[in-house]
């Protein structure tokens, strides 16, 4: 599964995933558009862990931390399991984004390994929790 960047769109044509399959494709192109289509995939107690030290972050912080990354051009996954049961799903998947740290240079590649929690609401499925362990370019 594959999501590139493009033109952005009203924040009144995002609709919450019915399926678990919908959450994560909405999820790849979230993280190509920005804070804001992430956050409506995102719980409000929603923790990320992440990076390659651990960080653990509440949704407000991370998306800070990820917007201090460079825009996401291009997200696409593979590798992809899936567990579903009462109301929750566990998703875990090998992830890759071209991340534009710099804008003069080409993007760059992140690698992670990625496991996802999603939650049944009545809106949809929401991101409850994520596991991200990045694996990037040495500085």
């Amino acid at each position: 599964m594959t999501s590139t960047q493009s033109a952005p769109n009203s924040r009144d044509d995002l609709r919450m995933p019915d399926t678990v399959r919908q959450a994560e494709a909405a999820w790849l192109v979230a993280i190509t558009k920005g804070d804001e289509e992430q956050r409506a995939l995102m719980l409000p107690d929603c923790v990320i862990v992440h990076g390659p030290v651990g960080n653990v972050h509440d949704r407000e912080r991370f998306l800070g931390y990820n917007a201090s990354m460079g825009a996401t051009l291009e997200a696409e996954t593979s590798e992809v399991t899936c567990g579903e049961r009462g109301g929750r799903a566990i998703v875990t998947c090998f992830q890759k984004m071209r991340i534009r740290r710099v804008p003069d240079l080409p993007p760059f590649l992140v690698q992670a390994v990625a496991t996802r929690v999603w939650f049944s609401t009545d809106e949809g499925w929401r991101l409850g929790h994520m596991q991200l362990s990045r694996r990037q370019p040495p500085v």
